[in-house]
């Protein structure tokens, strides 16, 4: 089946101007080529970016009336950025979709990162101007789903120490956390560290890895559990 096809069935709508999706997909190593194909996605990554943000801004807002502005703002930061929009993206088949340059195209730039989040905010943007508004709001919201849940498997992966210094902040103060991470062993090119965290004088959890962000990264994951278990 048509990459494009799959694209507009799965985001449940029928481009009425076909070159915006063509744009929104065009990567800029295509147009490096092939300079008579039209314009790439930049553009149109800039518009949907902005139109992301609102859409899921407003939603939050309305969903969560009791969290505080930092927490609203991280909610965003994890459904509007990185890992979240890279799933949605290919979810919609973004990554068969894609018109790239030859050697972009043979250095895996299907499955990079940067390349399936750029062209999802470029998707949104042309969504926007081909259909206004109001119809990308219900689309897009219903390619995200449940947004809680999407928060919840964010979490998980998104900044542990930031969403443990979240958590404690209220009640302990902002200087509450405590670090401390050495070398455990190891060569040069396999070296592990070895982190605790604590709050006051408690040890919440502990963690390794192959650096020291890694190993508070760890740390911090097992406190969150450690919390969440003390709550339950």
């Amino acid at each position: 089946m048509d990459p494009l096809a799959v694209l507009q069935s799965r985001l449940g709508h029928a481009f009425r101007q076909s070159s915006l999706l063509t744009e929104a997909i065009t990567h800029p190593s295509f147009t490096n080529e092939h300079p008579e194909a039209g314009p790439h996605n930049q553009r149109l990554e800039f518009l949907g970016d902005a139109v992301l943000q609102l859409i899921v801004t407003d939603a939050l807002y309305s969903a969560h009336p009791e969290a505080a502005e930092g927490s609203l703002s991280r909610f965003r930061s994890i459904l509007t950025k990185g890992r979240c929009l890279t799933q949605l993206a290919l979810e919609l088949g973004l990554d068969a979709s894609l018109r790239l340059g030859g050697s972009e195209n043979t250095s895996e730039g299907r499955s990079r990162a940067s390349n399936l989040e750029d062209a999802f905010e470029a998707v949104v943007g042309a969504l926007y101007l081909d259909a206004g508004l109001e119809s990308t709001r219900e689309r897009i919201l219903a390619v995200y789903g449940p947004l809680d849940s999407r928060l919840v498997a964010g979490v998980e992966t998104d900044n542990p120490k930031g969403r443990l210094q979240e958590l404690v902040q209220p009640s302990h103060g902002s200087g509450a956390l405590r670090y401390e991470t050495r070398q455990a062993g190891g060569p040069d090119h396999g070296r592990e560290y070895q982190s605790q965290v604590y709050l006051g004088d408690r040890l919440l959890g502990e963690g390794k890895g192959s650096a020291k962000k890694a190993a508070e990264e760890a740390a911090a994951r097992q406190a969150l559990a450690t919390l969440a278990s003390d709550a339950g």
